[in-house]
């Protein structure tokens, strides 16, 4: 019986409303989170970039500051002492997400390879090319091995070292066999003593 007169009270007094509120704040902003992460580029038109206002940053604002917002509630606490405490986690909460944003966008970048980057890079054959298909290259940028699909105008054997010349798409390139460079004829020194006349 008591636990109904004290829910008539929270409900009378608005605080089982608020909380009520400040859960589906919470849920929905949560949901956002989950797609903007697992969808990444789907509200590119609503995203302000990787700064403090990114879809991530918002997102994550909004979901622990309802929870947050939700459990004060739940404590006793005032509605208006329950959305300032909210909003303060909910700040920590989004500042904290876009510090993890920016250190993933930043690590990506640094391991990401351009097309033009990869002209005159040299990789080896790990899956023969025919004249007219696809193979296999390998090479190692970064740090990391890269396998790109390969053409090239001449059939060329696994395990040959090869150039690359050109960029079909963004996983297949054209390459050209590297030519072993033939060394120099050797010279003799001249003679010291050269024969007089």
């Amino acid at each position: 019986m008591d636990g109904i007169v004290s829910w008539v009270e929270r409900l009378l007094d608005g605080s089982l409303i608020a909380g009520g509120v400040f859960l589906v704040i919470g849920i929905a902003g949560a949901l956002l989170l989950l797609v903007s992460l697992l969808l990444d580029g789907i509200f590119d038109a609503l995203d302000f970039g990787d700064g403090p206002l990114s879809l991530t940053t918002i997102a994550a604002f909004t979901a622990i500051f309802g929870f947050a917002a939700f459990a004060c509630v739940g404590a006793g606490m005032s509605t208006s002492l329950a959305s300032v405490l909210g909003a303060l986690a909910g700040l920590l909460g989004g500042a904290a997400a876009w510090w993890l944003t920016r250190l993933i966008r930043g690590a990506e970048s640094n391991t990401a390879v351009s097309g033009d980057e990869l002209v005159g890079s040299v990789g080896s054959v790990v899956l023969a090319i025919p004249a007219t298909g696809l193979g296999e290259v390998a090479l190692v940028r970064h740090g990391e091995r890269i396998s790109l699909s390969a053409v090239s105008d001449r059939p060329i054997a696994r395990g040959t070292a090869v150039r690359i010349v050109q960029t079909v798409t963004s996983t297949s390139v054209r390459v050209e066999p590297v030519e072993p460079v033939a060394p120099a004829p050797e010279q003799s020194p001249p003679d010291p003593n050269p024969p007089s006349d």
